[in-house]
């Protein structure tokens, strides 16, 4: 009996891991927990499309068309393996001590980090709108959020004294810091000068 080849595709809806046969590749293809398209359909674009995003090994920007994501994109630069699949995690990522290297510092996308507590007030009324920009931005931002009460040394790192507060990260870099919450088009537009 002959060995089938897969791809791993993860949900972008739910998380959830889904093994799509080699031969399946670029056929319609549904969730088998929750039976939302997969991301490897929602990659076509129009012709001329394109995304971008960073070499994790060297740090340089990329711009990949969008009918080459799935064709093992390399960095220009360097030659590395790029991290397309990271274009289609679910957002907004939930970030910890112990991921925040992985999922902020060396991620291929620019980061918006959106540090909160459970019992801050406000904090509730922003975070629907992170949740709709994370949803908007995907594939062009990652979008995290911290609990600071669960995670205290990234608290104490970035001297995070109240709540909400949002980071800028790029290149593993934190770029700006800003106390408070921000309306939606104030969001893209502070992140537009990072893509």
């Amino acid at each position: 009996m002959g060995q089938t080849n897969f791809h791993i595709v993860r949900c972008s809806e739910c998380g959830a891991a889904n093994r799509i046969p080699a031969e399946k590749t670029g056929m319609a293809a549904k969730c088998g927990k929750c039976q939302a398209l997969l991301p490897t359909e929602q990659k076509k674009a129009a012709p001329g499309e394109a995304v971008k995003m960073r070499c994790t090994e060297c740090g340089t920007k990329n711009k990949i068309p969008a009918d080459r994501i799935d064709a093992g994109a390399k960095c220009g630069n360097c030659g590395a393996s790029l991290k397309t699949e990271e274009l289609f995690e679910p957002q907004p990522v939930m970030l910890t001590d112990g991921n925040f290297e992985v999922k902020v510092l060396k991620s291929p996308l620019p980061v918006l980090v959106f540090a909160w507590a459970p019992w801050c007030p406000t904090c509730g009324t922003v975070t629907p709108i992170i949740d709709e920009f994370a949803s908007q931005a995907k594939g062009k931002v990652r979008v995290g959020k911290i609990n600071i009460d669960a995670n205290p040394m990234l608290a104490n790192k970035y001297n995070i004294m109240s709540v909400p507060f949002l980071f800028i990260f790029d290149n593993g870099q934190m770029k700006e810091s800003i106390p408070g919450g921000l309306q939606k088009h104030e969001l893209m537009l502070k992140m537009s000068k990072y893509i």
